[in-house]
């Protein structure tokens, strides 16, 4: 890669590590509160129902997921461009995913910032139980919608994991170690193996799985800017 290229690739990396940082910090907002063994799921936990999670973070939470969203734009570049040049019919088809997975992260975060909020809201409200069936519905309504909007955002970074292991793309094969698809399913698993060793619920495992996605992009955005600044 040309110099004036290179430096290009990583000004696309920087903001796009920025967007991540921010869209994983609204996760943070939302699963960093004491959890208790009777919380379940994303939504019913005591400190929402209780009444006690205060109701601007929900707000910041869309407000951090816009400006993430839109620097995400940048890592959507930057990941097309690691693509081989020859593999026109592929870079497009993960380039257009990358850009609808833009789209679909804000919608996610808004529908989990929404959760919460109601959760909050209606708990002190109309009782724990009520509020838990509200939601719930609400929840069971919108998963039609918001399901197959991951496919996409599956495909754009499935499909840069595959080019990566098949040698498609301008890295040695050892940057799979951070590759969003691997820390991704790290931090997601990592909780699940934790609470089937019969460690305590802790608020760690919560934050790790919810933040894997955007934590992971953020991981390998700063990888493959080192990668690029030490190989140009």
């Amino acid at each position: 890669m040309k110099k004036e290229e290179s430096k290009q690739f990583i000004h696309w990396c920087i903001p796009g590590a920025i967007g991540g940082i921010l869209m994983a910090a609204g996760d943070w907002l939302l699963g960093c509160v004491p959890l208790q063994k009777t919380d379940t799921g994303m939504f019913n936990r005591a400190c929402y129902l209780s009444g006690a999670y205060a109701l601007w973070k929900p707000a910041l939470v869309v407000g951090m997921g816009a400006i993430g969203c839109f620097l995400y734009t940048f890592m959507v570049k930057a990941l097309n461009s690691d693509i081989d040049a020859k593999c026109k019919k592929t870079k497009a088809v993960q380039y257009f995913c990358g850009i609808f997975t833009v789209a679909v992260a804000l919608a996610i975060h808004l529908w989990a910032a929404t959760l919460a909020w109601f959760s909050t809201y209606l708990g002190p409200r109309i009782g724990a139980e009520a509020a838990i069936t509200a939601v719930t519905a609400y929840q069971d309504g919108m998963l039609p919608a918001i399901a197959p909007m991951y496919v996409p955002m599956i495909l754009a970074f499935g499909i840069h994991f595959v080019m990566l292991l098949a040698g498609k793309t301008r890295y040695s094969r050892w940057m799979l170690a951070f590759h969003p698809v691997t820390w991704n399913l790290l931090l997601v698993t990592v909780p699940d193996i934790a609470q089937a060793m019969q460690v305590p619920v802790a608020t760690w495992m919560s934050v790790m799985s919810q933040s894997s996605t955007n934590t992971a992009i953020v991981i390998w955005c700063i990888a493959a800017a080192v990668y690029e600044r030490s190989h140009t």
